[in-house]
Order: structure tokens, then C-alpha cells, then sequence
């Protein structure tokens, strides 16, 4: 049964710029509906200006088309035709997507085969939660056919009609409900019953899913509002298996993990990753999820140390001298290498010390390649070696070496033990006397007789 309220707020208000108030003219000019859909009105009702919007009409594509032609509307981004999508580009300002009112015909689980309609409840009928199925017109007027205003504002999170067909319909509504009931939901709040039955009868639609479309989801879910306890919910309906997740990860060890580290606004691997007791398990979730390599090598990076580094004793001189060797070593070859330390920082609930690090910023290392040419130091097979042990040198001084000192002062010995490491010869027995010598090169091996 349809309910309606009017509106008048800020929220609304700014949502009338000159370039919508002219597109819903000739609109209404041509004799077409055209409201704003789904959860730009959802947004609007919470008093949140929403960043995108989405607008439905009752007249078909061709009918669009055809206006904006006659009426000198720019046209773009001609892809979403076939999904009944028209974005007009107006005075060179605003794109606007318009979607003709439509009904599905059949579904695989993901995608459907539509045909188009004037009926608004029909469409709102094939949305997935009451609080997304709502319309506004442009004289403030809300239009709710599934009771999605009572919804929202009591922060329930139900699916449009049948839950198991909406399901069906569109298997990631699995992960976009919870996503939604932990952006939306109050503290403590039940789940309904019906919605959890629906969706554990059908988790296994999940496998079909791309996992790039997963991964979008469960990202925002981790990262977002009560991310520990909505997930645990989650995986107490037999999803992980559809995942990659283990299906017998210890759940209240993971909210746990989640409240004590969530103030810090995780990552969503440094939130996941503790599902996942060894590189094997994070292995088959990374080419189910199909995430971005910075994603991957936060998880690697906490796999690998959150049991073999932690804050040394608070008496120390530098508690977080580990993590910084850490950074030292590995922004050698990642620039973002810091980011991905205090994520771990966050992960061991080293929170306070985890801002330190962020906030501390990485001493430039004293010694280049010029400072150990003037030495006779040249490039070679042994220049990294030396190199990495100069520099483990500066870390053991809390980076308070200076290049003299570690030109004048370690290198000589670095050089001696190098040539003692690799055995006399008659390339590298020379003493080094701050001229060229031979250190650049492997010592010969002799030949087997």
C-alpha cells in the first residue's frame, strides 16, 4: 500500500540545482515521470547529502532519447542502454542517469532479463531492502510502497517482499544486507529471523559471484560501522565456504580482535587476516576475493609477522625499534611500506603505538654510492652486501650514524670481514687502503684437481 510524505529540508533543497530543476522540466514538459530512486532518497531522509543519485522515469529509452535529441541534450556514456540507462550531460555541468521503470522476467542469480513498465511499485518490487525502494518527486514528495520510511526510521533492515526470491533474484543481496544492517542498524540490534533463514538456505548461490563483486562488498563490511559483530553474524550463516573463509575460524576470537582494534580504523585485511591461520588458508581466500596487491601484501605482511615481532619492553630506548628495522628494510622497494607496518601495528592492538609510528618519519640512510666510491668501493657482485650491512650498522645505532662514521669507521671492518667471509684470494687479500681495491668482485675459486 503506498504511503507518502512530504518533505522540505536542507538535504532536499540541495538537491535542486539549476541543471535538475531544468531536466525534470522537460520531462514534465513531454508528459514523463521522473523521480529520484533509492538510496539517494534513503540518504536524504537520514539528513545526509547524498553524493550520487540515481533517477527513474516512466518513459522508455527510445522515448528519452528522442526527447533529448529534440531538445539538444547531450547524450554520453552509451553503455548502459542496454539496461534501460540513458546519462544526459547537462549545460556541460551534471551527468544524470536515468533508468526506465522496469520488472525482471527471469534472473540467473545475478544478472536479468527485463522488460520495461509505468508501474513504480512494480519496480520498487524488484529492489532488494525496503529502505532502497523508495522514490521522491520534485515537489518533496516521498513515495514508499514496502513500508520503507517506517524502515529507516526505526533502523530495520528487511528485504523488499519475499526474501528468498530477492535473494534469488541477485545472490550478493546476501552481503549488500549485511552491509547496509551494519551501516544503518542500531547498537545491538536483531536480525530478522526470516531474512537469516532465506539467507542461509541460499549462501550457496554465493559461489557464483565474481569474486572482484565480493570483495566490494565484504571490504565495506569490515570496514564499516560494527564490522566485527554484523561479519560474525555473517559467517554463523555457513558463507565463509563461499568466500574463502575457513569454515572453522574460531568466530568470538575474530569480534574480539575486531573491538579491540576497530577504534583505529583497520583496513579491512587487518581485520580479516584473522581468520586465516596460515599463508595456505589466505592463499585460496586471495583467489577467491580477487583483491588489489596492496591488499594482498598487508595480509602477507601480518601473516608473516604477527607472531615473530611485537613492541619491545617499555624500558627499552625505542619500544618500536623493531617495526622501524622492519620499515627500514622494506622500503627499499615499497614506497607505502609504512602504511602496511601500522597496519600490523593495529592488528597486535598496538594502537597508540601504531599512531607513533605513523606520525614518525624514516631518516634518510647517510651512505650513497658516492660516499663509497671515494672509498674505492665500486659497483659489483659484493655492492649489495655491503651496502645491507652498512645499513643494518645504522639500524643497531637507532639511525644515529652519520656518514662519516660509517664511511671512515665501519666500512674498513665491513670490508675486512667480507674478505674473511669469502676467503683469501688473490683478488680480495689486498688491504684496503681507501684506494680501488678488488672488493667489487667474487674471490676466484680454484679449480678442482
Amino acid at each position: 500500500m503506498l504511503i507518502t510524505q512530504k518533505i522540505d529540508t536542507p538535504e532536499y533543497r540541495a538537491l535542486l540545482t539549476p541543471s535538475l530543476l531544468k531536466l525534470a522540466k522537460l520531462f514534465k514538459a513531454n508528459q514523463y515521470e521522473l523521480r529520484v530512486a533509492g538510496g539517494a532518497v534513503r540518504d536524504i531522509l537520514l539528513g545526509i547529502i547524498p553524493h550520487d543519485f540515481d533517477f527513474a522515469t516512466t518513459a522508455t529509452p527510445e522515448q528519452v532519447k528522442d526527447m533529448f535529441t529534440k531538445a539538444n541534450v547531450r547524450m554520453i556514456n552509451t553503455n548502459g542502454e542496454k539496461h534501460g540507462t540513458i546519462t544526459a550531460r547537462i549545460d556541460d555541468i551534471e551527468n544524470f542517469e536515468i533508468t526506465t521503470l522496469r520488472i525482471d522476467v527471469t534472473t540467473d542469480g545475478r544478472h536479468a532479463v527485463v522488460e520495461y513498465t509505468q508501474d513504480w511499485q512494480l519496480d520498487a518490487n524488484r529492489r532488494d531492502l525496503t529502505i532502497n525502494a523508495l522514490f521522491l518527486d520534485f515537489e518533496g514528495t516521498v513515495y514508499d510502497y514496502f513500508h520503507g520510511i517506517d524502515d529507516l526510521k526505526h533502523r530495520r533492515i528487511r528485504f523488499v517482499g519475499d526474501a528468498i526470491q530477492r535473494i534469488r533474484e541477485d545472490y550478493l543481496r546476501i552481503l549488500r544486507y549485511f552491509r547496509f544492517f551494519g551501516r544503518f542498524a542500531h547498537e545491538n540490534a536483531v536480525h530478522d529471523e526470516d531474512s537469516l533463514r532465506a539467507i542461509k538456505c541460499n549462501a550457496g548461490g554465493l559461489q557464483n559471484i565474481a569474486g572482484e563483486r565480493l570483495w566490494m562488498e565484504l571490504k565495506r563490511i569490515a570496514e564499516g560501522r560494527n564490522g566485527g559483530p554484523v561479519l560474525k553474524t555473517m559467517l554463523e550463516q555457513n558463507i565463509g565456504q563461499y568466500l574463502g573463509i575457513p569454515s572453522d575460524a574460531d568466530l568470538n576470537q575474530f569480534e574480539d580482535h575486531w573491538q579491540q582494534c576497530y577504534q583505529a580504523n583497520p583496513h579491512a585485511m587487518t581485520i580479516l587476516t584473522k581468520l586465516f591461520r596460515d599463508s595456505n588458508e589466505i592463499g585460496k581466500f586471495e583467489q577467491r576475493m580477487k583483491y588489489s596487491n596492496d591488499c594482498r601484501r598487508i595480509s602477507q605482511l601480518i601473516i608473516n609477522n604477527r607472531d615473530s615481532i611485537s613492541i619491545l619492553d617499555s624500558s627499552s630506548v625505542d619500544p618500536l625499534k623493531p617495526y622501524k628495522d622492519l620499515l627500514v628494510d622494506m622500503a627499499i622497494q615499497d614506497p607505502t611500506a609504512k602504511e602496511k607496518i601500522v597496519e600490523l601495528l593495529k592488528y597486535q592492538h598496538y594502537l597508540a603505538e601504531a599512531q607513533q609510528l605513523s606520525d614518525w618519519i624514516l631518516p634518510r640512510f647517510p651512505v650513497s654510492g658516492e660516499s663509497l666510491a671515494s672509498k674505492g668501493v665500486e659497483r659489483g657482485p659484493n655492492y649489495k652486501i655491503i651496502l645491507d650491512q652498512l645499513r643494518e650498522l645504522w639500524k643497531k645505532s637507532h639511525f644515529q650514524a652519520t656518514e662519516d662514521q660509517l664511511i671512515n669507521e665501519d666500512l674498513p671492518n665491513v670490508l675486512v670481514n667480507l674478505i674473511t667471509t669469502n676467503g683469501a684470494s688473490s683478488t680480495t687479500t689486498k688491504k684496503h687502503t681507501g684506494t680501488n681495491s678488488s672488493i667489487s668482485s667474487h674471490p676466484k675459486k680454484s679449480k678442482q684437481t
